[in-house]
């Protein structure tokens, strides 16, 4: 399985583009693909042929042809994109902070009562088929291939014109909600993505991504937090996790490997034989034998 930043790892915007608003289309003629991403902003997702299975907050969801949804930024996502028969193809539309908080005070401008009408917030918001909507990112087809030095501005009013039309539409409320959500988004701790993603195999800069901070801002405020380097706090702790499976589990050294967050047995072995003088099938036998 891929694992992807979006829409960073993606799109490589031409010399002068702005990153507020970002177009993006996915295309896959004919084989079922998994992914493996964390969103770097708010997104816009349009599915125009074939079907989008994700589970995101250990929940899931089935996106069909004609459906629109709306994943804010920080969630992690677990995608399978099942071809039909024109293959599977989405349009995605991401936007940054910026952006959300200036939709925000344009609507407060012109409608300010609007804004009252806000909704629970959600991991991911599902818009059923319309055909305005439709239309709108059938028009957006041809700018994902265009190089036109006008192209940052055509996207952003077809960003605002699908703002309007959903906030014109029975979505109003779901529109409002996302909107609301994405100008007041905070990035997440530094605990809580370690809670979240300690035993896993990501590497500091994609901690650091998910955490919403450069490499360098992520490694000092661990630092100031914790009182040691990230990859020392982290390397133990995993290694602490994996000695606590070899004594309580009958897992193999390859599902202990997995679990406590080592991206191979062989490299979980080495760093667990430099940590606790033993290799760790000598240490699950030391341990079973006291």
């Amino acid at each position: 399985m891929k694992r992807l930043f979006v829409p960073d790892d993606v799109t490589s915007p031409y010399s002068g583009q702005e990153k507020n608003v970002r177009l993006l289309q996915y295309a896959n003629a004919s084989t079922t693909e998994n992914f493996d991403a964390f969103l770097t902003h708010h997104a816009l997702v349009f599915i125009l042929s074939g079907v989008k299975q994700i589970n995101v907050s250990h929940s899931d969801f089935r996106i069909n042809a004609g459906e629109l949804f709306l994943i804010p930024k920080g969630e992690y996502v677990m995608s399978e994109y099942i071809a039909g028969e024109n293959g599977f193809q989405s349009l995605m539309l991401f936007f940054n902070q910026k952006v959300a908080r200036y939709v925000v005070e344009q609507l407060n401008e012109t409608i300010p009562d609007v804004l009252e009408e806000t909704k629970q917030k959600e991991a991911i918001k599902i818009i059923p088929h319309n055909p305005e909507i439709q239309i709108l990112f059938r028009s957006l087809v041809a700018y994902s291939k265009e190089n036109s030095p006008f192209l940052c501005e055509m996207i952003r009013l077809k960003f605002m014109e699908l703002i309007y039309l959903l906030l014109d539409g029975p979505y109003r409320k779901t529109i409002i909600s996302f909107l609301l959500d994405a100008a007041r988004y905070e990035n997440p701790s530094i605990s809580s993505v370690l809670e979240r993603y300690l035993y896993s195999s990501h590497t500091i800069e994609e901690l650091s991504k998910l955490s919403g901070r450069s490499v360098s801002s992520f490694k000092r405020e661990f630092t100031q937090q914790y009182g040691v380097a990230p990859m020392t706090w982290i390397r133990k702790k995993k290694l602490e996790r994996a000695a606590f499976l070899l004594e309580t589990s009958d897992k193999t050294i390859e599902e202990v490997a997995e679990s406590s967050g080592f991206i191979s047995a062989a490299h979980f072995a080495r760093l667990f034989k430099e940590q606790y003088s033993v290799t760790p099938t000598a240490y699950r036998t030391k341990q079973t034998n006291i």
